[in-house]
């Protein structure tokens, strides 16, 4: 790959918006299995999520204007985007109803079936975050939820992110969404809506 083409998480650009490939909640999920509390095709449903590799939506979303790109694993989705965010004087808006999610996490993170890591996660990256109050706290716990083979977040192009999705989505890649939005700003915060 030439120089040029290589993606880094620290080049945001206000106004692009954010693309998340696969849904959140396979470290609950995963917790829950060690609890034997998740069902054989829970199990089977993100042991396959888990062994998909990010590699066709990166291959697609070479061919859009993406200004920056990192894989959501052990920091889970807002510990990673906090790396993006700083240093960068911008700000992000996540949508979190639009956040791709295995359902059965939220179930299991009402519970209290949390990883120790999306407690740790939360900790360390929480006074960077301002959570909306409708934002319940299954669905906080589950943006900070360490992710085993999680997928691609991609800030790519305003104009260009819808396209970026319908592509990714046509080539199999069912959970694809847009979640959130750069913001200009100096803040460095990441707001959840």
């Amino acid at each position: 790959m030439h120089p040029a083409r290589v993606l880094t998480k620290k080049n945001l650009q206000a106004g692009d918006r954010l693309v998340l490939t696969k849904p959140l909640g396979t470290g609950i999920v995963n917790t829950a299995i060690k609890a034997r509390m998740a069902s054989a095709h829970l199990t089977d449903k993100v042991t396959h999520l888990m062994a998909s590799l990010n590699r066709d939506a990166a291959k697609i979303m070479s061919n859009f204007n993406v200004s920056a790109c990192t894989d959501i694993t052990g920091f889970g989705l807002l510990g990673h985007l906090a790396e993006m965010v700083c240093g960068s004087s911008l700000s992000v808006r996540v949508f979190s109803e639009r956040v791709p999610v295995i359902s059965e996490a939220l179930e299991f993170a009402s519970m209290g079936l949390i990883p120790a890591g999306a407690y740790k996660n939360r900790e360390f990256r929480e006074p960077m975050i301002a959570f909306a109050e409708t934002v319940e706290r299954s669905r906080q716990d589950v943006l900070f939820d360490p992710q085993t083979s999680g997928g691609l977040l991609i800030s790519v192009s305003g104009h260009q992110a819808g396209e970026l999705v319908e592509t990714l989505k046509d080539a199999g890649i069912a959970d694809a969404a847009q979640i959130g939005e750069i913001l200009s700003g100096p803040e460095e915060k990441i707001w959840v809506a």
